[in-house]
């Protein structure tokens, strides 16, 4: 009698993608004594000088509400693979019933895609150190963006989401939707913004804004009609969906808001590639993944 051989069963984990976008402020001081004399001259550079962050020796995300710690595990070409640990306290029981706290670093990988065209990160989901990759994109975020400022540079992350939500949650509301607000970065990807139908590179270049946030409202008695068949609103979704930005929705009769980035874009991957480290696998993955 033959017997059913029953498949092993990989362990997945997941990962959440975001986009990041690199701006120039050009109201800054230059610095006399360095290369860049312009702001031409650091957009023009933006991604070797946010490279040569990533890979300086000294270089370390900081979070002001835990201990974090980081270690560079490898790069190759675009791709910087980060594993990111978190300080957690764990109680261990002896066998005499007594107990004592002991300190445990779960972590994630963080993987940064830096070509000027695609700027995508890829961050692991792991309750066991942070609530949700949200939390994580926000002290990278803010640890790049503190150590940019030097060299003139804004760092602004979003997480990448499905267009379709936004338009679920327009349907699901249909005739309650009292306001709608995208929040914009102002664009250094040509990739993401060429349909845009609001010149936001132009009005960057006027006035040097680098969020721009536009509202739709209603009258109090009232509600918005949001056509999907509109091409200005179409872009504004698409620009925030590929990561320019992010959407929020108030609706009658509820008092919080709806968010896109509450659905990101996610990836599923083996846990044992993450184990034994195939840096030529992993790489050709990431490259077909973050593109």
């Amino acid at each position: 009698m033959s017997r059913d051989v029953q498949p092993i069963v990989s362990k997945q984990t997941s990962f959440e993608v975001f986009r990041y976008q690199l701006v120039v402020d050009k109201t800054l001081q230059m610095d006399m004594f360095n290369k860049y004399q312009s702001a031409e001259d650091v957009r023009s550079d933006k991604n070797n000088i946010l490279q040569s962050l990533l890979t300086n020796d000294n270089f370390g995300f900081l979070s002001s509400q835990s201990e974090i710690t980081t270690k560079l595990l490898h790069t190759s070409g675009n791709l910087s693979y980060f594993k990111v640990g978190v300080r957690r306290s764990q109680k261990h029981y002896n066998k005499d019933f007594t107990e004592k706290v002991l300190p445990n670093y779960p972590n994630i990988l963080v993987v940064f895609n830096n070509h000027p065209d695609i700027q995508k990160i890829a961050i692991q989901a792991n309750k066991s150190a942070f609530s949700d990759c949200k939390t994580v994109s926000h002290f990278i975020n803010k640890t790049i963006d503190t150590r940019l400022k030097k060299s003139n540079l804004s760092f602004f992350i979003e997480p990448l989401f499905d267009k379709k939500e936004f338009w679920n949650l327009v349907n699901k509301y249909s005739k309650q939707i009292k306001q709608v607000t995208f929040n914009l970065v102002s664009p250094n990807m040509a990739v993401i913004s060429k349909n845009l139908k609001l010149n936001l590179k132009e009005l960057y270049e006027d006035t040097n804004t680098q969020r721009t946030k536009v509202e739709l409202n209603a009258e109090p008695e009232s509600y918005l009609d949001i056509k999907e068949s509109s091409k200005f609103v179409n872009s504004l979704v698409d620009y925030s969906a590929d990561g320019g930005g992010n959407i929020n929705l108030r609706v009658r009769g509820m008092r919080k808001l709806l968010h896109t980035a509450q659905s990101p874009n996610e990836f599923m991957l083996d846990e044992n590639l993450l184990k034994d480290f195939d840096w030529d696998k992993l790489d050709g993955m990431f490259n077909d993944i973050l593109i």
